[in-house]
């Protein structure tokens, strides 16, 4: 009679440690590529900095939101208000003063209430300055804007360098756990 008997305690640990490593490589990786998007969308934006709030660190950044031996997810976020009308193209519209105080009825469309806080009751037109002059007008017709985008991009550029990084990572981890 002939037996053969064959011992995988050290494939398991060596599985075992592949996924753990593997695990851990996602966390790290998805982070790393949604921070790279993130310092992208930052630094390389079409629109015309004004205020500096829509590319600031504070308001533009990458979250880890889950990771686990079976993946891992991170994305990045713009906390600005007005993002989205940056990014995306906004269609021609009205723009029409706040309501004054004491106002009742529906507000037409465009227009909204006035803060209590806001002291001038008594304003009925918007104003702007051109060449030094101001200039008044009960509504203006906005031509709409084209989109800016600086988040898409950056998220496809996330995409990239978490493919490639990955791919290396892959690579190293085969290299130093199989080897034996």
């Amino acid at each position: 009679m002939f037996a053969v008997s064959v011992d995988l305690r050290r494939y398991d640990r060596m599985v075992e440690r592949f996924t753990q490593e593997f695990a851990d490589g996602m966390r790290e990786s998805a982070l790393e590529a949604a921070q790279t998007g993130a310092k992208y969308a930052r630094a390389v934006h079409p629109h015309k900095r004004r205020t500096g709030k829509l590319t600031s660190d504070a308001n533009c950044y990458a979250y880890l939101l889950r990771s686990g031996r079976n993946g891992a997810a991170a994305e990045i976020i713009n906390t600005t208000p007005y993002a989205r009308y940056v990014e995306y193209p906004t269609r021609p519209h009205m723009i029409r003063p706040k309501a004054g105080h004491g106002f009742i009825g529906p507000l037409r469309r465009g227009q909204s209430r006035r803060a209590v806080t806001d002291i001038g009751t008594h304003r009925v037109a918007l104003r702007w300055y051109v060449g030094g002059r101001a200039v008044f007008a009960r509504q203006v017709r906005h031509p709409g804007t084209p989109g800016f985008p600086f988040m898409r991009p950056a998220g496809h550029r996330a995409g990239r360098f978490l493919g490639q990084y990955l791919r290396d990572r892959i690579r190293l981890l085969a290299r130093t756990v199989w080897k034996n």
